[in-house]
């Protein structure tokens, strides 16, 4: 019996990746642990997106070396910087990159351990769930076309590749058939599903509808969607069943066309309005969520006040901003008209506290709603945490705590009344429905 320690960085599309590593391994020769101290084998999967993602990924290593372990690294650090991570941090047994040696793994890990039964073929629709029992992601995709210009992720994960229709339905109705309830649509630009399966006529909304027919998942939330593949079918096929979360994530990055433009992002600024206005014309209840950048090279005062007047006029209810990390390799790393990192901070900073006044303001017209949720965790002092369609997993929106005289289980779906509101959380009690 191995024990394996893996620690999972960065998105949920990383967290996916190691639910299928961790199923090469047969159940019953390893088992899972969450200490390097107690584990014979510690498997890191990186993130290598920003600065700050890349540091916690090196620090990770250079923490589990320390307990003289077995370690083995893989994942986006990995991809862009192999031969200096394997110059500097000789300590670690294997690396393991996406372009030539993902579906190698199985082979490096049957050779790492000869006495464990390892399977041949690493697949994303065979895995083992690390998330809680009534949730688990989906990830229709890999890769991504569109080339915005301070994004690594198409140098790191390639081009675009849908995941076939098929797997991805009965992978889902497998876990319904577990008792898995919600069901979080991802990728790195989920609106472009499709696209490249030529002749087949399959998109996006195609598979929604699919999703939406298998009894036993009672949410179906999509994160990460472009503005501009954002449909009115799509909209439509939100609107009409109670299956799909009334949220929408849609990281628009930021607000001025001169600015999009620099990014190589397709939308413009009237294009996205328009878009908002109409979603919240045919979806009035919807959660909006998106996330920007500032200081991104030549954004001066007058960008950055385009910004936040956007902000004011669309109110978000979840909004994140990131400071620009100059990402070499990609196209902005040589713009002329670098912003100061100071600079970056303190705009990011002036967003979020304009932000906190908008969700003030959003999260107390929503006392008195009713909403169907499910609960994610039993508090010590007998409150519940719980999703609905106000927020998304993994605690990237505010929280919603349920006081309640009834016993729940996790994964419980049930109706709830929001009671109390402020600025980013908000508290719930049973509703009468």
């Amino acid at each position: 019996m191995v024990k394996i320690c893996l620690i999972s960085l960065g998105c949920a599309k990383n967290t996916v990746d190691s639910e299928a590593i961790l199923a090469l391994f047969n159940q019953e020769d390893f088992k899972f642990v969450t200490s390097f101290e107690e584990s014979d084998c510690i498997i890191i999967n990186t993130c290598g997106f920003i600065f700050d993602a890349k540091k916690e990924g090196i620090d990770t290593i250079l923490k589990a070396i320390k307990y003289q372990k077995r370690v083995f690294v893989l994942g986006c650090l990995v991809e862009r910087y192999l031969e200096e991570l394997k110059e500097s941090i000789p300590e670690v047994e294997m690396w393991v990159k996406f372009s030539d040696e993902y579906q190698k793994l199985p082979q490096m890990l049957k050779e790492a351990f000869p006495s464990l039964r390892i399977r041949d073929t690493l697949s994303f629709s065979n895995r083992v769930i690390s998330t809680d029992n009534y949730t688990f992601y989906l990830k229709i995709s890999e890769g991504c076309n569109n080339f915005c210009a301070f994004c690594s992720i198409p140098y790191i994960r390639g081009r675009f590749v849908s995941y076939p229709l098929e797997e991805l339905v009965e992978f889902s109705k497998k876990k319904a058939e577990e008792g898995y309830k919600e069901v979080v649509v991802i990728g790195q630009d989920p609106t472009s599903y499709g696209k490249d399966l030529n002749g087949q006529n399959i998109n996006l909304v195609t598979l929604l509808k699919e999703l939406n027919k298998i009894d036993g998942i009672g949410f179906i939330r999509c994160l990460y969607l472009y503005p501009e593949g954002i449909s009115d079918e799509l909209i439509e096929l939100i609107k009409s069943s109670d299956k799909f979360t009334h949220y929408l994530d849609i990281p628009i990055q930021h607000a001025s066309n001169k600015i999009l433009k620099l990014m190589n992002r397709r939308d413009t600024k009237e294009g996205m309005l328009k878009l908002f206005k109409k979603i919240k014309k045919e979806i009035p209840d919807c959660i909006l969520r998106t996330t920007l950048i500032t200081g991104f090279p030549g954004e001066t005062k007058k960008e950055f006040e385009e910004i936040k007047e956007y902000i004011k006029e669309i109110q978000f209810n979840h909004l994140g901003v990131f400071t620009y990390s100059r990402e070499e390799g990609t196209r902005a790393y040589n713009l002329p008209h670098q912003v100061r990192e100071s600079t970056k901070i303190n705009r990011r900073n002036e967003i979020m506290t304009l932000q906190a006044d908008i969700s003030s303001k959003l999260n107390k017209n929503l006392v008195g709603k009713e909403y169907k949720a499910i609960v994610t965790k039993i508090n010590y002092n007998g409150t519940y945490n719980v999703r609905c369609g106000y927020n998304a997993p993994d605690e990237i929106d505010g929280q919603i705590i349920l006081r309640s005289n009834n016993s729940y289980k996790i994964g419980d779906i049930i109706n709830i009344k929001i009671s109390k509101a402020y600025v980013y959380d908000l508290e719930a009690v049973d509703s009468e429905i």
